[in-house]
């Protein structure tokens, strides 16, 4: 690896930031039946349990340097273990996607272009991402930087329009109206959907500078998200009620086609718009990096362009025979809830090992 590869502090953080806020933006709907109110809380601490899990790729990095997880396993159990681990993690990958790019076009098509096909619209995104990774992780990340800074920037744009007129108190008083076995159940499954980010650190964490020693360009990346994605559910439940929340798909631009300002300037949802854009171009490019590594890991590096097509159209060809926003939705749903966290927790405890056993075996040597 050469230095020119290194990711920066704001790459990193960005990167963090958009591999959150992808599938989550849509899913999250599942947790308001068991925290109501506090839905907003839960998303906060749920997306904040990620820090842990996220140093511990952190400390295997500075272990293992200039190598993804599947390098540290390759290391001691071999290239049939870790390629066996390859297959499912571009499965896993290629479904995130998946629910990411139906979610995405189905909500293109009920608000702003009821008339395209949903074949075009997927193709389209497919073909941007693959645009966008085809130069390397460092091109990649400086995109994933003007896209974050303009989602962010339009979104809270929209919703700074929303005081006083459109905030109401009263909906998200009281906080605490639920349970706390519901609270901990939508905490938890937050953390499951946050999970997406591990997968895309596990691949870049080859390319962070002594990981350890920056772990804070993670962790920031890590609490930004949660901040503004909490804050993102308050004015939505703040604007809507939770009861109307929870009952409709797309909260941000049902929220935001209330908003005006004056009595003449309306349609701010365009802005909630492109920053879902955003997030679901940078999202889909990001899953779509991890399968094309894990490729070159089974096939070597021949006909890298090829390796890319491939995983662009492994990615494409099932979300046009999907094509269904509630079939997405209860898939981003299954994975949040049985999948991520599980899988994750396995390749982090296998790559663990296997470094253990590296330095068991290196201080042995050197004795």
């Amino acid at each position: 690896m050469q230095n020119n590869d290194n990711l920066t502090r704001e790459m990193v953080f960005c990167l963090m930031f958009i591999s959150i806020i992808g599938n989550i933006v849509y899913s999250h709907t599942w947790i308001d039946d068991f925290t109501d109110r506090s839905a907003w809380l839960a998303s906060l601490a749920g997306i904040l349990l990620i820090i842990p899990f996220s140093v511990w790729v952190l400390y295997l990095g500075q272990s293992c340097s200039q190598a993804t997880v599947f390098d540290m396993v390759d290391k001691c159990f071999g290239k049939i273990v870790s390629g066996t681990l390859c297959i499912p993690f571009i499965l896993i990958n290629i479904l995130i996607a998946v629910a990411q790019l139906n979610m995405f076009t189905e909500m293109v098509k009920v608000f702003f272009l009821p008339n395209t096909s949903c074949c075009l619209i997927m193709i389209i995104l497919v073909v941007i991402g693959m645009t966008f990774i085809s130069n390397g992780i460092t091109d990649f990340a400086r995109l994933v930087e003007i896209l974050t800074l303009l989602g962010l920037f339009l979104y809270f744009t929209s919703f700074v329009f929303a005081f006083p007129n459109n905030f109401n108190v009263a909906y998200i008083i009281p906080v605490f109206d639920t349970s706390l076995f519901g609270f901990i159940r939508g905490v938890i499954f937050i953390t499951g959907e946050a999970c997406e980010c591990l997968f895309l650190l596990m691949i870049i964490i080859r390319f962070i500078p002594d990981p350890l020693k920056h772990y804070k360009w993670v962790v920031y990346g890590i609490c930004m998200s949660g901040i503004v994605f909490s804050v993102a559910i308050l004015f939505i439940i703040a604007m809507l009620s939770p009861e109307l929340a929870k009952r409709i798909a797309f909260g941000g631009v049902n929220a935001a086609k209330l908003l005006q300002v004056g009595n003449y300037v309306r349609g701010l949802e365009i802005f909630i718009f492109c920053t879902y854009d955003f997030i679901a171009l940078g999202k889909i490019a990001a899953c779509m990096y991890c399968c094309w590594i894990s490729m070159q890991k089974l096939f070597g590096n021949r006909k890298l362009n090829l390796q890319l097509s491939i995983s662009a159209l492994l990615i494409l060809v099932p979300s046009l025979w999907l094509n269904s926003y509630n079939k997405a939705y209860f898939l981003a749903v299954y994975l949040g809830n049985y999948v991520l966290l599980p899988f994750a927790v396995l390749m982090l405890g296998l790559a663990t090992i296997s470094v253990v056993l590296e330095n068991k075996k290196m201080g042995s040597v050197s004795k």
